[in-house]
């Protein structure tokens, strides 16, 4: 499915919308891991910092959460998956995600650039 010009809703909207009603539908389970986002970018024909934000928008909805290293997960109804009991900063949180989204971005296209220059070496 790709999103559509033709829709009055941004982009990244028709990202998080199509998600959430995978997830609303048990298409994507609680604990399943999200595609990457250059998989969704893919899937849904955009750039990938568009897909991260529709991810972002699920995040912010409390739908998913990301974990560092691991991805991001469709969260289990009444789960809670902070760290700590310490109170976090909403704003500052949305930016480490963001953050976080970016640098799974770069790394997926290091890894292909990567690819790319091995296969041109051989």
């Amino acid at each position: 499915m790709t999103v559509s010009s033709d829709d009055d809703r941004a982009p990244y909207v028709q990202v998080a919308d199509t998600l959430r009603d995978e997830i609303s539908s048990g298409a994507l389970q609680p604990g399943q891991k999200l595609p990457s986002a250059r998989q969704l970018a893919d899937r849904f024909g955009v750039a990938v910092m568009t897909a991260s934000s529709g991810v972002r928008v699920l995040r912010e909805e409390g739908l998913v959460y990301s974990t560092q290293g691991r991805g991001t997960f469709v969260r289990r109804p009444g789960e809670d998956v902070a760290t700590a009991s310490i109170p976090v900063n909403r704003g500052l949180a949305g930016r480490v995600e963001e953050l976080e989204s970016q640098v799974e971005s770069l790394t997926e296209r290091l890894d292909a650039l990567e690819t790319l220059l091995g296969s041109r070496e051989g």
